[in-house]
């Protein structure tokens, strides 16, 4: 359940416009926190409560999520 949260929330900063700010921190954060870049996904399923970073990355880079224009 907390991926499915993490993933909206990263969708909600994408349409106010800042994904590229999103994922700049992301990736900030995981090379501070010297975390696995891409862990095994059968691991990662069963082991973290937070997808990856490259889930998250490519999920926010989806273009299919349009950033709000308004």
């Amino acid at each position: 359940m907390s991926r499915k949260h993490e993933f909206e929330a990263d969708e909600f900063s994408k349409k106010l416009g800042y994904g590229k700010e999103l994922a700049s921190s992301l990736i900030k954060l995981q090379i501070e926190n010297k975390g696995n870049m891409n862990p095994d996904h059968m691991y990662s399923a069963y082991h973290y409560s937070h997808p990856p970073l490259v889930e998250r990355l490519n999920a926010i880079n989806d273009p299919d999520v349009a950033p709000k224009t308004e």
